[in-house]
């Protein structure tokens, strides 16, 4: 049966986990960090990047959970190459579906037009980080 991760990480992000965590911690089941430790990495990355015009959270968190899964951990045999291309491939895609990849931008903050709420950038991210990784697996 497949896991829920949308609705694992909508259940986080209820309980107060920020947009990265949320994501993140929602595919701890395949990670090799425990949820606490998750938590406390991505905690930084939340509201884009601390609040700032930054980076939308979900997405870092989608860049966290493919770099641990992909990296070989081991600067001899770099998987950097394949790894940014998995993450890029995440970032494209994440910007075709809702136009820009900037925290304030994506929440309206800026303009006082939403483009996505901040749970519906956190399914889009835990979709695209999913099916990355469920190709990979394949093949």
């Amino acid at each position: 049966m497949e896991t829920d991760y949308v609705g694992i990480a909508n259940g986080l992000r209820a309980k107060g986990y920020n947009c990265a965590q949320a994501v993140v911690c929602a595919f701890v089941d395949r990670l090799s960090l425990d949820e606490l430790a998750l938590y406390k990495l991505a905690e930084g990355f939340g509201g884009g990047m601390g609040r700032p015009d930054g980076l939308c959270g979900a997405i870092s968190g989608g860049v966290m959970v493919l770099s641990s899964l992909h990296s070989g951990g081991n600067p001899a045999e770099s998987t950097k190459l394949a790894t940014y291309a998995l993450v890029q491939e995440l970032y494209n895609r994440f910007v075709e579906k809702n136009g820009s990849s900037v925290c304030t931008t994506l929440r309206g903050l800026d303009t006082g037009i939403e483009l996505r709420s901040c749970l519906g950038c956190i399914e889009d991210a835990v979709i695209i980080t999913n099916e990355i990784l469920r190709r990979e697996e394949a093949r």
